[in-house]
């Protein structure tokens, strides 16, 4: 689309105040998030569950804020967004406490749930308030700065988080988060106007009941395929079930007034093309660093600090790309500032399946921040913005949210799943291959695959006493095979990565070059607040 010209409107300086808390509330949630990325492969060895179970960690938190973020949206159109907002902060304080003691995997998975919904009521509703505060030649900069405090967010909050675990154990992160949130209760509360927007009708629970069907089980594919196969009749039960309940979605959706999901919204191509981009880049984007979170961890000598700063370094980048984006997007054609912006993260994951388990760490955290600096959030924050109507900013916005949180599980926990799978398979390819070079016996080929999938737990004792007449010890061989089945998994997995991102360029080619003007927007005057206007407007 060509950046069109519009009038030069002062944005006053208590409306940035409000902006600057709104965003500190997002600071926050995204800083808990990043939390958890160095955070999994430790509380998954500390409660002793597999790591593609621990995938729940990640699971239980997105598919409640995935499902309720078009509910809160409604609900802060109609009953107020700071309301709401607050209310959020405070369950998501409360819950971050619980996870902190939590005595069993069960309660930290509970208090991952009442995680998901604090979150769901803070990332839509401040979303929201950039088309009620802002001006629509402003709103490309002030998303900018919502991309970039959230990249900051996750860059101090998975830098943090791998030095304060190794430190103090893994309960740390949801202290610290708690306490956080805490203080964003109170910013809130005395710095942030209250905002409305318009909502007629009645909830549509069925819709309610059908997107929470189509997030628990579009989510949780990945996880069933790691546990039980894609053949499994839980599998396939599943994939059909998701399907199901989209269809009768869609067909559903189209048929009363005010469903869960604005399907209208959905029928402009601009739209439905930026939700389809926003969704693929968000699972490629964790893929990848969940990937890396578990390749750092457990190569060879490797640790979960390496994770931590591997964050750090790519949401870091991002948080400058941010700012650079967004404001270029006010500047010039946003369609090809994606394309140009994009080709930089598909370049980092292309040099980064060349990587291998000992590859230095500088290395790898330089191609972290060239991964991150291509974060194009904020022109697809822009373009969705321009194409929902401002009286539904709340409905809209918390469509867009839930792309964000159906793309970033399905991401995590593909690239957990992924990983585990890739790195068992070379790990005992390895393992068999040195034992058939030692000379181990072809009759104990069977003890040595055992004991590779147990990471040298279980040694028959036929085995042991064959690789002690050898002179061999299980361990350099399982050394080595750490190495060999990590450096797989990651090269595997960049290179899907990269598929993703070709996708994307593909997608970006079809959104229009121009979009027919639009009614001017109402622009409240220097001395009112647009959300004052828009709430005079609706009582």
């Amino acid at each position: 689309m060509e950046a069109q010209a519009t009038p030069e409107v002062k944005t006053t300086k208590e409306q940035w105040i409000q902006y600057l808390a709104l965003v500190f509330s997002a600071f926050i949630a995204v800083e808990a998030m990043a939390f958890q990325s160095p955070a999994i492969p430790v509380i998954s060895t500390y409660f002793e569950v597999p790591s593609h179970l621990a995938a729940l960690i990640v699971l239980s938190f997105y598919i409640m804020s995935a499902t309720l973020y078009p509910i809160t949206g409604r609900f802060a159109d109609k009953y107020g967004r700071k309301k709401v907002l607050l209310v959020g902060m405070a369950i998501f304080a409360i819950s971050e406490f619980a996870a902190a003691v939590s005595p069993t995997f069960t309660f930290l998975i509970v208090a991952r749930i009442f995680q998901g919904v604090g979150v769901a009521c803070i990332f839509p509703i401040v979303i929201a308030f950039i088309g009620v505060i802002f001006h629509e030649g402003a709103r490309g900069m002030a998303s900018g700065i919502f991309n970039s405090v959230q990249a900051i967010g996750a860059m101090l909050g998975a830098g943090l988080a791998g030095f304060l675990i190794n430190i103090y154990g893994w309960p740390v992160i949801y202290w610290v988060s708690g306490g956080l949130a805490t203080i964003g209760f109170f910013v809130i509360l005395f710095f942030v106007k209250e905002s409305k927007g318009v909502v007629s009708g009645k909830l549509d629970y069925f819709g309610t009941m059908l997107l929470f069907i189509i997030a628990a089980s579009v989510l949780s594919i990945s996880t069933l395929v790691g546990q039980f196969g894609i053949a499994s009749p839980y599998t396939i039960g599943t994939i059909v079930t998701a399907v199901l309940a989209i269809a009768i979605m869609w067909f559903y959706g189209n048929r009363i007034a005010n469903p869960i999901i604005e399907i209208s919204i959905l029928k402009q191509k601009v739209f439905a093309l930026i939700v389809l981009i926003y969704l693929i880049y968000t699972a490629a984007m964790q893929l990848l660093l969940y990937s890396m979170s578990f390749f750092l961890a457990l190569r060879p000598d490797g640790n979960v600090a390496e994770s931590g700063l591997f964050f750090m370094f790519n949401s870091g980048a991002a948080a400058i790309g941010g700012i650079i984006i967004g404001r270029l997007s006010d500047k010039v054609n946003n369609k090809k500032l994606l394309i140009g912006t994009y080709i930089l993260p598909l370049t980092a994951v292309l040099l980064l399946s060349r990587i291998h388990a000992y590859t230095e760490t500088t290395y790898i955290l330089s191609l972290a921040a060239f991964f991150g600096i291509g974060a194009a959030t904020a022109i697809l924050i822009k373009y969705a913005l321009q194409n929902i109507p401002p009286i539904k900013y709340g409905s809209g916005s918390g469509l867009l949210a839930i792309v964000r949180d159906f793309g970033a599980p399905l991401g995590s926990t593909t690239g957990i799943v992924l990983f585990s799978q890739f790195n068992a398979k070379a790990k005992t390819s390895s393992i068999v291959q040195q034992a058939t070079d030692a000379g181990v016996s072809p009759g104990l080929m069977a003890d040595v695959q055992q004991a590779a999938a147990t990471n040298g737990a279980t040694i028959s004792d036929a085995l042991s006493a064959e690789l002690i007449s050898l002179g061999i010890q299980f361990e350099d061989l399982l050394k080595t095979a750490l190495g060999d089945g990590s450096t797989s998994a990651i090269q595997n997995l960049s290179l899907t990565v990269a598929g993703f991102f070709v996708v994307i360029m593909i997608l970006v080619l079809l959104i229009p070059q121009k979009q027919k003007e639009k009614a001017p927007v109402i622009v409240a005057p220097f001395e009112e607040s647009l959300s004052e206007k828009l709430e005079t407007t609706t009582n």
